[in-house]
């Protein structure tokens, strides 16, 4: 199952590190590659209440095998693709079967193991995910620097056929569910959580209109779900299970680390990259070792859940990223590269070591035959909150940086419509019309020091998540007998 786990969160990022190579072997132009990119990951989003649905009702096992076959044929369909409009297609059905693996792997390792050995299993599980998904882009990257862009697409089928192969071997089927599909709350949901991600990702570098709709949309669509969802005999999620405190606690936990973990990782790379004129692969190489010792922490996590109990892992893991976030409120121009690593360290393994307490919380809550719709709401939850993170931070931190060079540069008159086109005008932009040129020049050279202040302000914004989160988590999720 952790195989599975490790395709899902590992194919999209293996695409958008080689997009620069795809795109070039197909001639894609950049908006098109950038809807190619994050393609699969909407169509994922969109599926995976659906995926856990129908493993519920048609056997775990089974859908989970359909989506390891799924995800073989269209990654080969991508690796074959003659023209983008074929691309889009294989990179859409791969999203679809990616729901499968990441809402049926957790499902199935909770329905398999007996509860005393649950905690264990979802770290192991969590721990060969880190581990095996950690290598994955830069392994792409050599296979399409060494043979073509083809060539990146080759390793999500060589590791879905070896889960294929255990699973058929070794995983039993589960119970299946007695009930209908309950198709409109299931397209409700995915449009909602559709809407959401798509408008977020819309509004990275500032609101607009087609973002606003999306986002209000799938506003709309989540509420129109939970009002069906209250209402239907045969509901696709029982809302009963938001009953529970230490449900809800495990959710907010989920949210919080996701959007701290994706926002973080867009600041980490912005001061690297842009302010401090490195590497895109310094950031990397700092990653693959913070994975690694991720893949570690969610092993331990397990262990350490039935010692001292979910909770407490659960907030250590908030607590870890938390510190990695006061590290972060100390950058300036010079920082040195081991805190840069550190402060990448703590937020990885943080989020690393919530992620088993909240899924033992969550899976632990979910009534017998709805498994993979809780397991589904657990990816949503999460894929939801690392999908905001980058655009609400990026959206806060421009602001911020724009607000602070137009205050310094008040006297010049220059306005805030001008310091934005002289950042795309100094980022290889689109050609600017500068009323003030020479004040253009000055939010440039003044650059570095007004984003390292946007820094320092989002790592205080981004503190307050983890805070509140500790809280409600002491509040919510009560220890109970199993336990201790």
């Amino acid at each position: 199952m952790g195989l599975g786990y490790a395709i899902s969160i590992g194919d999209p990022t293996i695409l958008s590190a080689n997009l620069q190579v795809v795109s070039a072997g197909l001639q894609i132009t950049g908006s098109t590659a950038t809807f190619v990119a994050s393609l699969a990951t909407l169509t994922m989003a969109a599926a995976v209440l659906s995926a856990g649905a129908l493993g519920d009702l048609y056997g775990m096992r089974r859908m989970y095998l359909v989506g390891l076959s799924g995800a073989i044929a269209f990654s080969a369909l991508a690796a074959a693709a003659p023209v983008p409009a074929v691309l889009i297609v294989a990179r859409a059905g791969v999203g679809v079967t990616l729901a499968f693996l990441i809402g049926l792997s957790l499902a199935i390792t909770n329905a398999v193991f007996p509860p005393k050995k649950r905690a264990g299993a979802i770290a192991a599980y969590f721990g060969v995910g880190y581990a095996v998904a950690t290598p994955m882009p830069a392994l792409g990257g050599a296979l399409a620097h060494a043979i073509g862009w083809r060539a990146c697409f080759f390793v999500v089928p060589a590791i879905a056929a070896i889960c294929l192969v255990i699973t058929w071997r070794y995983v039993p089927e589960t119970t299946r569910a007695d009930r209908r599909l309950d198709l409109a709350g299931l397209a409700l949901f995915a449009v909602a959580l559709l809407g959401l991600i798509f408008g977020t990702s819309r509004m990275e570098t500032g609101v607009d209109a087609v973002g606003l709709a999306s986002v209000g949309g799938g506003l709309a669509a989540g509420f129109a779900f939970v009002m069906l969802e209250l209402r239907t005999p045969q509901p696709a999620l029982d809302m009963n299970v938001f009953r529970s405190g230490r449900f809800n606690g495990a959710v907010i936990a989920g949210v919080v680390f996701n959007i701290v973990l994706g926002g973080s990782m867009v600041l980490l790379a912005f001061y690297l990259v842009t302010i401090r004129k490195e590497s895109h692969e310094l950031f990397g190489l700092l990653l693959i070792p913070a994975t690694a010792m991720a893949a570690l922490g969610a092993t331990s996590a397990g262990p350490a859940a039935n010692r001292f109990g979910p909770r407490t892992v659960l907030i250590g893991g908030l607590v870890t990223m938390l510190a990695g976030l006061v590290v972060l409120r100390t950058f300036s121009l010079h920082t040195s590269r081991p805190v840069v690593f550190l402060t990448t360290a703590l937020i990885v393994v943080g989020g690393a070591l919530v992620t088993t307490p909240q899924a033992q919380i969550m899976m632990s809550s979910a009534p017998a035959d709805l498994g993979g719709s809780i397991s589904a709401v657990k990816s949503a939850v999460n894929e939801g909150g690392y999908s905001l993170g980058p655009a609400l931070f990026a959206l806060v931190g421009i602001n911020l940086f724009l607000t602070d060079s137009v205050h310094d540069l008040s006297r010049t008159g220059l306005t805030r419509a001008e310091a934005r086109e002289a950042l795309v005008t100094a980022h290889g932009g689109r050609e600017a019309h500068l009323v003030n040129p020479d004040a253009a020049r000055l939010v440039i050279d003044q650059a570095p020091e007004h984003a390292i202040d946007a820094i320092h302000t989002l790592s205080v914004v981004m503190a307050v998540g983890p805070v509140v989160a500790i809280i409600l988590a002491l509040w919510l999720c009560k220890p109970t007998g199993s336990d201790s």
